[in-house]
């Protein structure tokens, strides 16, 4: 029996140092490998605020976890090419990773939960991000970083990631020609936040419950295309904002349950088609934008309000609207009258945000009424001269339920028919 518990005591002895070298060691490995070098990390516990400097093919399986402290990054790769990462789990308190001039950086299968902030790029080219999991801490977003930050880059393509409760999914500044492709995006305050880029791709993102879906400001030629933003409620929130923007191209993307579908600021040669806009409190709204702004072939269906703007700074082409009174006598699927985009009311909301929360009151129907029998076209700021009568189902955005809507609509019955038998009684 004491040989038995000895060898158990040597077993455990060794088990523990090998451990511990596990955790000791990689750095010293790194430093230690040829360029070109594969670094095979088993199941384990890893010490981070390790630096790459060279080229090397990080690799972990299930289980690999690389564990550091708050005040340095987890992983930095500094001034190096062609280096790879996958298969591993990030634990820190502060930054995942940063990457500082480098070039062909592949990031892969990558985790982090409850970080400050997940990956940095500075002055980088030729980087590629996919299947990467980012959670942030529960701290407000005010007080923390973004998931994936870029700044003075090029070339980047940022594919299948998965970003939850941080203050921007990604944060693009000063980057060209970069790749935002088939992403998820929930509970941050911008999905996608671009400033002073060019030749941007927005494909086939979802973004959902975050202030804003998408946020563009002061970016030239983007592409937005195929994404869906829902349920961007906030007071200030927007399923997508184009700020002082010129030359961007929105197409194929569904926007439901925001508070504002979309909105243009000060952009010009903005081309919205395609799109369909369901179920927000206000559709689409044009801001201090002039004419080259061009929305068509859209669908809007269920909205508070469809159009609004604070001049003429929209023009509005062959656009399907569920509120289009007209009639189409020849069946060719074009109204014989123009649709009155604008309304008094919308005009006032572009200036008086507050005034969204008056939007059913039976004033404002009244107001919304008075102005369809009295106003002539001609004179209004925004009309589709060609509206359509026939929707397109293919495109058409199924109902989704919104649990907190659902319950808040329900008890607002049950409220009211609670009063009716009251006062019936009484």
């Amino acid at each position: 029996m004491r040989k038995i518990g000895l060898w158990l005591l040597v077993i455990v002895f060794f088990g523990m140092t090998k451990g511990h070298a596990q955790q000791l060691d990689l750095q010293a490995q790194i430093d230690a490998a040829q360029e070109g070098t594969v670094i095979q990390l088993e199941k384990g516990m890893y010490e981070g605020n390790i630096v790459i400097t060279k080229s090397i093919l990080l690799e972990g399986v299930e289980g690999t976890v690389l564990k550091s402290n708050a005040d340095e990054p987890t992983i930095t790769i500094d001034n190096a090419s062609d280096v790879a990462i996958r298969n591993i789990s990030i634990e820190t308190l502060g930054t995942g990773m940063t990457i500082r001039k480098a070039n062909d950086i592949k990031l892969s299968n990558i985790n982090m939960e409850n970080v400050d902030a997940g990956i940095k790029i500075y002055n980088a080219h030729d980087v590629l991000g996919s299947e990467l999991t980012i959670e942030g801490n529960t701290q407000h977003y005010s007080k923390k970083g973004n998931g994936i930050a870029i700044y003075e880059s090029k070339s980047i393509e940022l594919l299948e990631n998965d970003i939850r409760s941080v203050q921007d999914g990604f944060y693009i500044e000063n980057v060209k020609d970069i790749i935002i492709q088939g992403n998820t995006v929930t509970k941050s305050r911008y999905g996608t936040h671009f400033m002073y880029s060019t030749e941007g791709t927005i494909r086939e993102n979802i973004y959902t419950e975050n202030v804003t879906a998408l946020m563009v400001m002061m970016t030239e030629n983007i592409q937005v295309e195929d994404n869906t933003a829902s349920y961007q409620n906030d007071f200030n929130g927007t399923g997508i904002t184009l700020y002082d923007t010129k030359a961007a191209l929105l197409q194929h993307n569904k926007l439901a349950g925001n508070r504002v579908g979309v909105s243009i600021q000060k952009s010009t040669h903005i081309q919205l088609i395609n799109n369909t806009l369901h179920m927000n409190q206000t559709a689409l709204e044009s801001i201090r934008s002039d004419e080259s702004n061009t929305a068509m072939k859209n669908q809007f269906i269920g909205n508070l309000v469809n159009v609004r703007s604070d001049k003429e700074g929209l023009t509005l082409q062959q656009n399907y609207y569920d509120d289009y009174s007209g009639i189409d006598l020849d069946d060719d699927g074009t109204g014989d009258e123009a649709y009155v985009a604008l309304q008094s009311f919308g005009q006032w909301m572009v200036r008086k945000p507050v005034y969204q929360y008056f939007i059913e009151s039976p004033s404002v129907v009244l107001l919304n009424t008075i102005d369809k029998q009295t106003n002539n076209t001609t004179k209004e700021l925004l009309v589709d001269t060609t509206p359509q009568t026939v929707i397109n189902k293919e495109k058409n955005i199924a109902l989704q339920l919104h649990m907190p809507q659902l319950l808040i609509g329900i008890l607002l019955v049950v409220v009211c028919v609670f009063i009716y038998r009251r006062s019936v009684q009484v």
